[in-house]
């Protein structure tokens, strides 16, 4: 980890300040060592450049198991061992599906992000820290937490990539539910496809939210929505192979996003399917029709009423401005398409 994370960190036991009980190297960067809480004296060790800032308890143990889980997962596919492969370094643009949507949908949160020098951004979920390496060459102070320190499908896997890149950030070893970090300590809270893998999605969001500062975004991308009339047969095998390995897996509603971000102080967020990112008009009304729901124009709002003297006149009425943020799709047809055929999505929410 870097030393200029420290200021940011908080104890995941009480939330008071820690301090370093040893020291980086010329670089800034810290190997080995702890980290202590004056207030209440817990120590938490660096291992491999990762603070572990968790506490061991019931809370915990779930999500231990999921990180054995997702070990035993890649094992049994043949496609644990990362030693020597280079597509870690090309994700998320690697040229096979669903690297390649998933590119794409990457490179939607990066317009939405906007990254640049100096901004705070925090990766949660980070897997093996693709994403944090992505935003750190960009020039961000970057940060990865995630539970699984694997140093093949965990993000112990991120020194791998450090080394490669030559540019270091700080991953950590953590819960999202608690995150180890001060209020308002990010620009920026990005994730890719780690929302439906916590269990408790309100108090993700709630963490998400606290360490957000006024007027910072969240981005999260590659999240299920589930239409409205799916079953709870057809979830239950939608995430049986992933919960037989004790990995949290669901697939929530939009109510359930929109309800937990409310919670979370991020209510007024934008949810939409990543392919309608950018798309005209004419091509949402054609992908309306091949889904077949209604198109964009069905949602729109009535023209504005001319008054009398300009009917009298017989001048036309004043065209309605086009929305601001128009890149984004209108958002009652999203929410018609989301709830009618479902889909993957991209969240950006705004801290007020």
């Amino acid at each position: 980890m870097l030393t200029n994370l420290i200021p940011l960190l908080r104890c995941p036991a009480g939330g008071g300040r820690l301090e370093l009980a040893g020291a980086a190297d010329e670089t800034g960067w810290i190997e080995t060592g702890e980290l202590v809480c004056p207030a209440n004296g817990r120590r938490y060790p660096i291992r491999d450049g990762m603070p572990l800032l968790y506490v061991d308890d019931e809370r915990w143990q779930p999500k231990a198991r999921e990180a054995v889980g997702w070990v035993e997962f890649h094992k049994d596919r043949g496609i644990y061992d990362q030693t020597g492969v280079e597509i870690d370094h090309m994700l998320p643009y690697f040229p096979e599906q669903p690297w390649l949507d998933i590119g794409k949908m990457f490179d939607v949160a990066l317009d939405l992000v906007r990254p640049a020098p100096g901004k705070w951004v925090l990766d949660v979920g980070a897997g093996r820290g693709w994403a944090a390496k992505q935003l750190a060459v960009r020039g961000c102070n970057a940060v990865a937490i995630e539970i699984n320190p694997d140093d093949q499908v965990g993000l112990g896997r991120s020194n791998a990539l450090m080394r490669r890149t030559g540019v270091p950030y700080s991953a950590v070893i953590g819960d999202s539910e608690n995150l180890p970090f001060a209020d308002g300590a990010f620009d920026v809270v990005f994730s890719a496809a780690a929302l439906h893998h916590t269990s408790d999605l309100d108090l993700l969001l709630r963490n998400i939210g606290r360490v957000l500062r006024p007027g910072g975004i969240m981005v999260a991308m590659n999240e299920p929505c589930v239409r409205d009339s799916a079953t709870s047969a057809e979830l239950e095998r939608a995430v049986a192979e992933e919960l037989s390995y004790g990995i949290n897996e669901n697939h929530p509603f939009l109510d359930d996003y929109r309800r937990a971000l409310a919670g979370a102080g991020l209510g007024d967020a934008d949810i939409f399917a990543w392919q309608a990112y950018k798309m005209p008009p004419e091509a949402m009304a054609e992908w309306s029709a091949q889904l077949g729901i209604e198109p964009p124009s069905a949602f729109a709002p009535p023209p504005p009423r001319q008054g009398w003297f300009a009917r009298l006149l017989g001048r036309p009425a004043p065209a309605p401005a086009a929305p601001a943020g128009s890149v984004i799709p209108p958002r009652p047809w999203m929410d018609h398409m989301l709830r009618r055929v479902g889909g993957s999505i991209v969240i950006l929410a705004r801290k007020p």
